[in-house]
């Protein structure tokens, strides 16, 4: 828009200009002009002496010479006067041309300064169009900035309620996992855990003490979260029995493996479930598919490790 202005202030100085030229050369035209009428009425003033006077010829002026020296001079004379009317009339065309070419000159100056007022005019147009679009724009974002600023505090409080319910809910796992694990469910994970997301070791949250993804999210995380694309695998860490595999509205579809000697590990927010309660699953197994359910902020696994009904660092078990 401001590139817009210094154009149109341009074209408005080029058209000032123009026409200061348009009006001297109309000044010169109409003394060109003034000048080729007094030509005119000095060719009609000669013709029409010349008329009332009669035109002798050169037989009748060597006849009428007094001497030879006369009638040398009388034909120089018409020579002369002949010459000077030709000149006259020459100069008479020469300057009606010059008229005539300064005419379609200032006809054609008239015409570009129609033309660059034309599109000055359009571009004041364009200009202002532009101007109210991009105001309608502006106070529709403002409208919705508004909006979102009022929403704001709610939305928080919203996020504090799910955070809530997710810490209920993860106690409840918890709980679950120790009353429904048993000795037999394996070796205890003697034999090793490994990493339950094999496309993605990328860790976006830890465990423990974090700062809020969200406002109004949990300062305490119960296990990690691996960033990865939504579909990806999920396996078991370590043989077990699938003790949950179950949807919850905070932690989406989640599984909960028993592994023997009270140790239990979660596995939350899958987009799908290959296993359900009561499956004996071995080391390494695909028991879900990365997703994004429940409370979530994108696609990934959040991953927690439970020893007799308390969550402690999956990186313990896991690397």
């Amino acid at each position: 828009m401001n590139t817009l202005s210094s154009q149109i202030k341009k074209l408005e100085d080029d058209i000032a200009a123009t026409e200061d030229d348009i009006a001297a050369r109309t000044e010169e035209l109409e003394k060109a002009e003034a000048d080729a009428q007094d030509q005119y009425e000095m060719m009609k003033t000669r013709i029409c002496y010349l008329y009332e006077n009669g035109n002798p010829s050169m037989l009748a002026a060597f006849l009428e010479a007094d001497s030879m020296a006369d009638m040398i001079n009388r034909v120089e004379y018409a020579r002369q006067v002949s010459e000077y009317d030709q000149r006259m009339m020459q100069k008479l065309s020469d300057t009606m041309q010059d008229i005539k070419e300064q005419k379609e000159a200032l006809e054609e100056e008239k015409q570009e300064q129609e033309d660059l007022l034309s599109e000055v005019q359009a571009q004041k147009q364009a200009v202002n169009k532009a101007m109210d679009a991009k105001t309608a724009e502006i106070n529709s974002y403002q409208e919705q900035i508004n909006s979102a600023s009022g929403e704001q505090s709610e939305y928080e409080k919203q996020l504090n309620e799910q955070e809530k319910l997710l810490a209920q809910v993860e106690n409840q796992i918890a709980a679950a996992a120790a009353a429904k694990a048993a000795a037999s469910d394996g070796d205890g994970g003697s034999s090793g855990f490994m990493w339950p997301c094999p496309a993605s070791h990328r860790i976006t949250s830890t465990f423990g003490k974090r700062t809020a993804p969200v406002a109004g999210a949990s300062t305490y995380h119960k296990g990690i979260d691996i960033g990865a694309s939504s579909g990806s695998a999920i396996v078991a860490a370590a043989s077990g029995r699938v003790t949950t595999s179950a949807y919850s509205s905070s932690a989406g579809n989640y599984v909960v493996i028993s592994h023997g000697n009270g140790i239990s590990t979660v596995y939350m927010h899958a987009s799908a479930r290959y296993v359900s309660e009561g499956d004996v699953v071995s080391k390494g197994q695909t028991i879900a598919a990365v997703g994004s359910t429940g409370f979530s902020t994108g696609p990934h696994l959040h991953f927690g490790v439970i020893v007799n009904g308390s969550y402690v660092n999956p990186l313990g078990y896991v690397n």
